[in-house]
C-alpha cells in the first residue's frame, strides 16, 4: 500500500500517466477522423460516441486511481459541452472527489507541524477518520480543549508537490493540443489553463478560502436563511482550517427534508436565489456548490461550506449582460450583438450581420413546444446540425466564463436532485427581475421595457398560427399546381427540410432566451449556434424549392 502510494505521488510517474493518456487519445481521434471520412453518418456518429466514451472512462478510472488535478480538470471538462464531445462529459458527469483517505498518522504530522504543538494540547476526541475526504483536503471532527464542537480541515500530506507535477503535465499536454489538434487552435487553451491554475493554486492555500468566506460572511450577514460557519483564526494556516461543526445533512437527502418536515419548493428557491444573487448582484459566486458543500440545519437554514473555489463576474461584464437583456426585450438586435461582442462571444471571424440576422428571425418566429412531441427524425437532425456548428465555431464560449458554467451546471444538478420537475425559469424569473430593477437605468426604462415586452410576447403567441397556416396553404398552392412527380417529391423533400429548420429557428431562440436570463452561458451559446445553423439550412432550402417552381413553370 505505501509503495503503491508513493508512486502515484511520483511527479515523474505521474506526468508519464497523464501525458501518454493525453497523446494516446489525441492519436485515435486522428487515425478516426483518417480511417471513417465517408459513410453512413448515423454509423460513424455511433463509432464516435463509443471511440469518445471508452475515452471518458478511461479517464475517470485514472482520475480516480491518481487524484490530484485530474479530478479538478475531469469536473471542469465536464461543464464544457461547447468544445467537449457530448459523450466525454456525459461519462465525467458523476465524477466527484472520491479519492482514498490518507492515515490520520500522515494527517496528524501536518497538523502538528502547522499548530507548532502536540495535538492534544488544542483539541480531544478527534474522529476516527475523516468525515470528508477530497483532492485537497480532508475534514476531522473534534472537540476544542474550550468545548466548541468543530470541524478541522487538513491538507493532504503532499498534495503541492502532486498538484505541481499535474500542472507540468497540463502544461505540455496544452502545448501538444495548440500545436496538433484542430481543436486546440480553435480554443483558448492557454487562458483556460491560467484559470484552472489560478483557481487551483488558491485552494492549495487555506488562508484564501478564509479571505472568501468573510466576504460570503459579509454578503449574507443580514439573512437568516443563510448560515457560513465561523472560523477559527488562531487555528488557521496555509495547511489547516478550524471551523464551528455543522449539524444538518446533505441539501439533497430526501430522508433528511422528509424527516425536518422542510419544504422542498422552499429549498430549490432559496439555492437557486442565493447563487443567482451571487452571480448578478454581488458578482462574486461559490464555484463548487456541490451537495457537499450546501448543507441544510433542521429548521431550513442554508450553510454554505468549502470557500477554496470561487468566481468573480466585473461589473463591467455584469452590465453588458443587463444590456443583452434589455436589448432583447426592445428588438434592438445591433444592440444584443454589440453587446455579446463585449462579452467576447463572437470570435473574429463570426459574421455580425448573420448573427443580427439570425437573432431578428429568432425573435419572430419564437414560441413555446414541447421537445416531447419531438420524432426521433427531428432530434436526430437538430444534434447533427448542432454538431456541424460546434465545429464551425463563429460564437465561442469565453475562458473567463468557464467556472461560472461549472458552477451553474453544479447548482442545477443539485437542484433536480431535490426536485426533478423544477421550472427554471419560474425560479430565476424574480430573482433576475429584480437585478434588473437595482441598475441605475430602471428609471426611465422600466415602463418602457414592460410595455414593450408584453407587445413582443403578444406577438410572439399569434406568430405561430400564423405561420402554420402560411406554411400549409403554400403547401396545398403548391401541391395543387404540380404535375410532374419528380417535381412533387423534391418539392415535398424541401418542404419537410424547411419545418425542420423552422423548428431548430424557434428552438434555438425559445431556450436561448430563457437560458440568457438565468445566465447559463454554456448551454445559451449552443443555442444560438441551433438558431444560427438552421437560418442558414432554411434560406438554402428555400433556395432549393425556387428553382423548383422555376423549372415547374418551364415544364408548363
Amino acid at each position: 500500500m505505501a509503495e503503491e502510494m508513493g508512486m502515484l505521488r511520483n511527479r515523474y510517474y505521474r506526468i508519464y500517466v497523464i501525458v501518454f493518456m493525453t497523446v494516446r487519445f489525441f492519436f485515435q481521434v486522428w487515425w478516426f477522423n483518417r480511417k471513417y471520412r465517408t459513410g453512413n453518418r448515423a454509423e460513424l456518429q455511433e463509432k464516435w460516441e463509443q471511440l469518445v466514451g471508452r475515452q471518458a472512462r478511461e479517464y475517470k478510472q485514472n482520475a480516480l486511481k491518481l487524484g490530484g488535478l485530474l479530478i479538478k480538470m475531469g469536473q471542469f471538462l465536464s461543464t464544457r459541452a461547447d468544445v467537449m464531445p457530448r459523450a466525454f462529459t456525459r461519462e465525467l458527469a458523476d465524477l466527484t472527489d472520491r479519492v482514498p483517505s490518507v492515515q490520520w498518522e500522515e494527517s496528524r504530522q501536518v497538523l502538528e507541524k502547522e499548530l507548532n504543538q502536540p495535538v492534544h494540547e488544542v483539541f480531544v476526541d478527534i474522529s476516527d477518520g475523516p468525515v470528508a475526504s477530497a483532492s485537497i483536503g480532508e475534514v476531522y471532527q473534534a472537540f476544542l480543549k474550550t468545548g466548541e464542537k468543530v470541524a478541522i480541515k487538513i491538507q493532504r500530506p503532499g498534495i503541492e508537490k502532486i498538484i505541481s507535477a499535474d500542472f507540468a503535465a497540463t502544461r505540455l499536454v496544452v502545448s501538444l493540443a495548440r500545436r496538433f489538434t484542430r481543436w486546440g487552435k480553435m480554443t483558448d487553451l492557454k487562458e483556460l489553463y491560467r484559470q484552472l491554475e489560478q483557481t487551483i493554486s488558491r485552494e492549495l492555500d487555506f488562508r484564501k478560502e478564509y479571505v472568501h468566506a468573510k466576504r460570503f460572511m459579509e454578503m449574507y450577514a443580514n439573512d437568516s436563511t443563510v448560515k457560513i460557519p465561523r472560523y477559527y483564526e488562531e487555528f488557521m494556516t496555509r495547511r489547516i482550517l478550524v471551523m464551528d461543526w455543522v449539524e444538518g445533512a446533505k441539501v439533497t437527502d430526501h430522508r433528511f427534508l422528509e424527516t425536518h418536515n422542510i419544504d422542498k419548493e422552499y429549498v430549490v428557491t432559496r439555492v437557486a436565489r442565493l447563487f443567482l444573487e451571487q452571480v448578478l448582484q454581488y458578482g462574486f459566486f461559490h464555484a463548487d456548490l456541490h451537495p457537499g458543500n450546501i448543507f441544510i440545519c433542521s429548521a431550513g437554514t442554508i450553510v454554505l461550506l468549502d470557500f477554496g473555489m470561487v468566481g468573480e463576474i466585473k461589473p463591467q461584464s455584469r452590465m453588458y449582460i443587463q444590456q443583452v437583456i434589455q436589448a432583447v426585450i426592445l428588438k434592438d438586435f445591433d444592440g444584443v450583438v454589440d453587446a455579446l461582442d463585449k462579452l467576447h462571444f463572437l470570435t473574429q471571424q463570426a459574421d455580425r450581420e448573420q448573427v443580427k440576422i439570425a437573432l431578428q428571425v429568432g425573435l419572430e418566429l419564437y414560441f413555446t413546444r414541447d421537445f416531447m412531441t419531438l420524432d426521433d427524425d427531428v432530434l436526430e437532425e437538430m444534434i447533427l446540425q448542432l454538431q456541424d456548428f460546434v465545429q464551425v465555431q463563429p460564437i465561442q464560449l469565453p475562458a473567463e466564463y468557464a467556472f461560472l458554467g461549472r458552477a451553474f451546471s453544479t447548482v442545477i444538478g443539485v437542484i433536480t436532485t431535490i426536485k426533478p420537475d423544477v421550472d427554471f425559469l419560474e425560479l430565476g424569473r424574480p430573482i433576475v427581475a429584480e437585478w434588473l430593477n437595482q441598475e441605475e437605468t430602471r428609471t426611465s426604462n422600466r415602463e418602457v421595457i414592460v410595455k414593450l415586452a408584453k407587445d413582443v410576447v403578444r406577438e410572439i403567441v399569434a406568430l405561430p398560427r400564423q405561420l402554420n397556416r402560411y406554411i400549409d396553404n403554400s403547401a396545398e398552392y403548391r401541391q395543387y399546381i404540380r404535375n410532374r412527380d419528380e417535381i412533387n417529391k423534391w418539392l415535398a423533400y424541401y418542404r419537410a427540410r424547411q419545418k425542420t429548420s423552422l423548428l431548430f429557428l424557434v428552438l434555438g431562440w425559445g431556450s436561448a432566451i430563457l437560458l440568457w436570463v438565468m445566465h447559463y452561458s454554456t448551454e445559451t451559446y449552443i443555442c444560438i449556434g441551433v438558431m444560427m445553423i438552421a437560418f442558414q439550412r432554411l434560406l438554402h432550402y428555400q433556395k432549393k424549392a425556387v428553382n423548383l417552381l422555376k423549372e415547374r413553370s418551364t415544364v408548363n
